[in-house]
C-alpha cells in the first residue's frame, strides 16, 4: 500500500455512460468533492478499479489451475496457475497493488462524503446512496483480498501524506475473521442506503449487496473460517436470509436459455435480469477500455490482424469439464466446452476441429462461433459474435460478478447443510438444472453417487465454470488438494495424453499441497511494511 497524495478520478466524456468513464486525470484532494459532478467522477473512479482487477486476475488467472481450466503453456509464466508461485510472483504483486489501490479510492469516497453534510447540487438521497455504493465496493475489494491472502492489513480511512508517521503506512495483519466482520458491517450498512434497483446500469443495488453478503457468509461457513466469530450455522442461516431477499424482491430470474446469458455479454446487451452485476469492458472509437475476456480465456483464434477478433486461448479445459460431467441433453455442455479453434487463411476464418481431449478450450465467451444453417446444423461457415468496435487484443465482453443462478445455488447449499436434501435445496437445484435441460434430480444424484453435496459441487462447476468461483469454492469446501490431485490423474490417464506434449498439464495437481489454499504476501509489501508478517503456511 503506497503513499498516494492525489486521488485518481475519471475524465467525463459526455457521450459515454457511467460505465465507460476512464480513470485518467489526477486532481488534488483539497480541490475536490465540492459539487455533484466531482463526486460523480470520484465514484466512477472507485468503480473503475474493478476493471483493474477483473481484466485478467480475478476473472482468469485465479480460475486457471483448477478442475475447470489448466494453463496450456509449459514455459515459465503465470506461475500462480501452476502451483509453482512464491512471494516474488509478479502477478501476485500486481493483484495486491491494484486491489489496495481500489480500497484507497473507495475509502477516499466514503470518508469525504461522510465528512460533508451538504455538497453543491447533490441531493441527500444521492449522497447517502453513493456512501452505500462505496461500502459495497470496499466490501468486495476486501472480500477478494481476504480470500487470497487471509490475514491482511485492514485500512478504513484514505491514505494520504504520512508526514513521517510510518505507522499509518505500515499497518499490521488483521486476522481473517476480523476482516470478514468488517466486510459484513459494510454490507449491512450499505443495504440500508442503497436503492432496490441500480441508479444506472453497472452500479450496485440493495439486491446486489444482498447477493454479495450471501457469498461472504457462505465463505465464512467454510473450511478456512469455520463460522468465524458467529458460528457456521448462523452464517448459513444468513446465506438463506440474503438470498431470500433477492428472490422475494422479484426482479431477478434465470433467462430461458443458458447461452443467452453469455451472448448478451459478448454482444454488449446490458440486461441485468440474470447477470445482476458485471464489470464493463466496452471498447469505443478512440478509447480502449477493453478487457481480456474471450481472449485469454476463450476459443483460440490465430493469424488475425488489425480489427479482426483474436484469442490467444491461454487455457485448456480439464478432462472433468468434458461430456462425462454433463447429462446427455445438458445445453451447457456445448456452450462451455469447445473442441475446435479458428484460423484466418485465404481471407476467411476457418474452423479447426480438435480431437485431443486435453486441448479443448473454454467456450463461454467465444469471439467467433461455428455457423449453422436454417435447420441448426453446422454448415462449415464462421460467425463473428461481437457487436460494435472490434480490436484484436482486447474485447468488449463484460465479466459477471454476480448471477442469479449463483443466488439459487448458494441458497441450495446453505439449505442442504442446515436442513438436508429436499425442500428449498431440491427446488433450487432443480430450477438450475431445468433451465439447462440437464435431466431429473434423481439422474443428477445418480451421477453424483447419491451424494447431494457432490451434486451441488458439480452443479456449480457446470453452471458457473470460468466465472472466477471455482478455486475459492474448492478451498471453502476443504477439497482443493484432493481435487487437484484427481485432475492430474485424469490428465495422465486420458487416452490423448503424451508425456512430451501434455505433461505440464498434470503439474498443478501434483504440486498442490496444504499451503496452496492461500497465497503468500508479496515480497515488495514485506520489504516496505515492517509490521506485516507472512502467512504461517508460507
Amino acid at each position: 500500500m503506497k503513499n498516494n497524495l492525489l486521488i485518481l478520478i475519471a475524465l467525463f466524456i459526455s457521450s459515454c455512460s457511467f460505465l465507460e468513464m476512464e480513470p485518467k486525470d489526477e486532481i488534488s484532494r483539497d480541490d475536490y468533492y465540492k459539487n455533484d459532478k466531482q463526486v460523480y467522477l470520484a465514484l466512477s473512479g472507485a468503480y473503475g478499479s474493478l476493471r483493474d482487477i477483473y481484466d485478467q486476475d480475478f476473472s482468469i488467472w485465479f480460475n486457471v489451475g483448477t478442475d475447470e481450466m489448466l494453463y496450456r503453456r509449459s514455459l515459465f509464466n503465470h506461475e500462480l496457475t501452476k502451483m509453482s508461485y512464491n512471494e516474488s510472483d509478479v502477478d501476485l504483486n500486481r493483484i495486491w497493488t491494484r486491489s489496495y489501490r481500489g480500497v484507497n479510492r473507495v475509502n477516499d469516497l466514503i470518508q469525504n462524503l461522510s465528512e460533508r453534510d451538504t455538497i453543491e447540487n447533490l441531493s441527500r438521497a444521492d449522497h447517502d446512496l453513493m456512501i452505500g455504493e462505496g461500502l459495497t465496493l470496499r466490501a468486495l475489494y476486501y472480500f477478494n483480498l481476504v480470500r487470497v491472502w487471509e490475514h491482511i492489513p485492514l485500512r478504513l480511512d484514505h491514505f494520504t501524506d504520512i508526514d513521517g508517521n510510518l505507522d499509518m503506512l505500515n499497518l499490521p495483519n488483521t486476522p481473517a475473521p476480523k476482516v470478514y466482520n468488517q466486510i459484513i458491517e459494510d454490507l449491512d450498512k450499505a443495504i440500508t442506503l442503497l436503492n432496490d434497483r441500480p441508479k444506472e446500469y453497472g452500479r450496485v443495488s440493495k439486491q446486489i449487496a444482498h447477493g454479495l453478503a450471501a457469498r461472504v457468509y457462505l465463505t465464512m461457513a467454510g473450511a478456512r473460517i469455520q463460522g468465524g466469530d458467529i458460528g457456521r450455522d448462523v452464517c448459513l442461516q444468513k446465506v438463506i436470509e440474503h438470498t431470500n431477499a433477492v428472490t422475494e424482491f422479484g426482479y431477478h430470474s434465470l433467462l430461458p436459455d443458458y447461452k443467452e446469458v453469455f451472448m448478451n455479454q459478448i454482444q454488449g446487451i446490458r440486461r441485468d435480469v440474470e447477470v445482476m452485476w458485471e464489470v464493463d469492458f466496452t471498447v469505443t472509437e478512440g478509447r480502449d477500455l477493453g478487457g481480456r475476456i474471450g481472449n485469454f480465456n476463450g476459443v483460440q483464434i490465430q493469424l488475425t490482424t488489425g480489427t479482426m477478433p483474436f484469442s490467444i486461448g491461454h487455457a485448456y479445459i480439464t478432462p472433468s469439464m468434458h461430456k462425462s460431467t454433463y447429462g446427455a441433453d445438458d445445453t451447457r455442455y456445448e456452450w462451455n466446452c469447445a473442441n475446435f479453434s479458428f484460423n484466418y487463411r485465404n481471407d476467411e476464418f476457418v474452423v479447426t476441429n480438435i480431437g485431443n481431449e486435453l486441448r479443448w478450450y473454454p467456450g463461454k465467451w467465444r469471439r467467433l462461433d461455428r455457423g449453422r444453417d436454417h435447420n441448426g446444423e453446422l454448415d462449415g461457415t464462421v460467425e463473428t459474435l461481437e457487436n460494435g468496435v472490434i480490436i484484436k487484443d482486447r474485447t468488449s465482453i463484460n465479466f459477471p460478478i454476480l448471477r442469479f443462478s449463483d443466488i439459487l445455488l448458494m441458497r441450495a447449499e446453505a439449505s442442504y447443510l442446515l436442513y438436508g436434501a429436499g425442500g428449498q435445496a431440491t427446488a433450487d437445484i432443480e430450477a438450475v438444472r431445468a433451465r439447462a435441460n440437464a435431466g431429473s434430480l434423481s439422474q443428477g444424484l445418480s451421477d453424483a453417487n447419491q451424494d447431494f453435496m457432490k451434486l451441488i459441487q458439480e452443479e456449480r462447476k457446470r453452471e458457473l465454470c470460468f466465472e472466477g468461483h471455482r478455486r475459492f469454492d474448492l478451498v471453502r469446501w476443504g477439497i482443493l488438494e484432493e481435487t487437484m490431485q484427481e485432475v492430474s490423474r485424469n490428465v495422465r490417464s486420458n487416452k490423448d495424453f503424451r508425456p512430451d506434449n501434455e505433461e505440464h498439464l498434470a503439474f498443478p495437481g501434483e504440486r498442490c499441497e496444504e499451503k496452496h489454499v492461500v497465497f503468500p504476501i508479496p515480497t515488495e509489501e514485506l520489504q516496505l511494511n515492517y509490521n506485516i508478517k507472512q502467512h504461517p503456511l508460507w
